[in-house]
């Protein structure tokens, strides 16, 4: 790609037609009414085993109300494993059910795959939070508050924190039992956004050096290269890595590490981007000690599209709640389904309880998670034919 249209492409973030729009400032939290009631299709009888991540209480309170519903059902739960073995328990086939919380990263999905020839079936049961720890918090886009940006795609994202590579994993994309590595995602030098010039910016900004920061904890780091980076692991070579607070040695070496410091480092630099959380911007999270974090004032967020030109939508917790901002998270919980064969009756009926209005409630009232527009739901269930 020429310059000239690296130019007109990327400068698409700084255009008026791209601001956040008046129904995405309005947006609302998912209407449960639209979701229909759970109407039991199979009557389940016997054992289905359950095991991974509890999901903050939500798994308990889901089987509770499962079990009203399904009185015969004999349910059986195991959360010592947590996200890290749930698939493990599921391909050594002592569980039905896979609670995962975050998404299966491609090192959990090969053991799988190579036992049974297919990847796990992924099922999204609700949103995550918008700013508490443990809540599967969204990605925010933090520059420097005298940054003139206004806003920026996902595919921008890519090109500023990623790097030249030659190809992607896409998974399900194809094929929705595969896990597949392809060169459709494959990129060269020439999409690399290095400098705050490429993205439109003028006069002393347009040759300075985007100084890219972010987090490399496995959970945090990994969802942004799945949503961003096609799962590539190749970063931009001026990445400057951190960790929450409670992932660092409590030493002058770990605390160089941690989010904080890659705040401080934004607040003071105006050429400098990272990816965080709110929680920690605003200083609205709770440090480990009890102490509350410190606030940043001198950074601020910037509102994403999904694509470049397209609409920009800000970080705000009505629109992690309505999945209209770009890098909102989902909690997940994975199955065993067969390529051309019936899935277990009994796990689909525990989904289908989920997916209804009976499940989402349940979410919903838990106050960990989101419940799911019903859109989002109708696409879930489809996974389940």
């Amino acid at each position: 790609m020429t310059s000239k249209k690296m130019l007109v492409r990327a400068g698409a973030c700084i255009a008026a037609a791209a601001v956040l729009s008046a129904a995405n400032a309005a947006a609302q939290q998912p209407d449960l009414s639209r979701i229909p009631a759970y109407q039991p299709q199979y009557k389940v009888t016997g054992g289905l085993r359950i095991a991974g991540n509890g999901l903050k209480g939500d798994v308990e309170r889901l089987v509770e109300g499962f079990k009203k519903v399904q009185p015969d059902a004999m349910v059986s739960t195991n959360f010592m494993t947590s996200s890290e073995g749930a698939l493990g328990m599921m391909y050594a086939g002592v569980s039905d059910v896979a609670t995962m919380g975050d998404d299966a990263k491609i090192t959990d999905m090969m053991p799988f795959y190579n036992t049974y020839g297919y990847v796990p079936t992924e099922i999204s049961v609700a949103t995550g939070g918008y700013e508490k720890r443990g809540t599967l918090w969204p990605m925010a886009i933090i520059v420097n508050k005298d940054n003139p940006i206004a806003h920026l795609s996902v595919e921008q994202l890519d090109d500023i924190f990623g790097s030249e590579r030659s190809g992607g994993w896409a998974v399900g994309e194809d094929d929705a039992h595969n896990l597949l590595f392809t060169a459709k995602y494959a990129r060269g030098p020439e999409r690399n956004i290095r400098t705050w010039g490429q993205l439109g910016l003028k006069g002393d900004w347009a040759g300075q050096e985007i100084h890219t920061h972010g987090y490399v904890a496995p959970g945090f780091a990994i969802n942004f290269q799945r949503k961003v980076m096609h799962w590539s692991t190749k970063w931009n070579s001026n990445f400057m890595e951190y960790v929450e607070v409670k992932e660092a040695p409590d030493s002058a070496e770990g605390r160089a590490v941690s989010s904080d410091r890659m705040l401080e480092a934004i607040s003071k630099d105006k050429y400098a981007i990272g990816f965080g959380a709110m929680m920690h911007v605003d200083g609205s999270c709770v440090n480990p000690d009890g102490s509350k974090c410190a606030a940043y004032p001198n950074v601020k967020v910037l509102p994403l599209s999904r694509i470049t030109g397209g609409p920009a939508v800000g970080l705000t917790a009505d629109n992690v709640a309505n999945r209209s901002y770009p890098l909102t998270r989902d909690a997940f919980i994975y199955i065993n389904q067969a390529p051309g064969r019936e899935l277990d009756p009994k796990v689909r009926e525990f989904l289908r309880f989920v997916l209804s209005r009976d499940g989402q409630e349940i979410i919903a009232k838990g106050g960990i998670f989101t419940a799911l527009p019903a859109n989002e739901v109708r696409a879930q269930l489809s996974k389940l034919q």
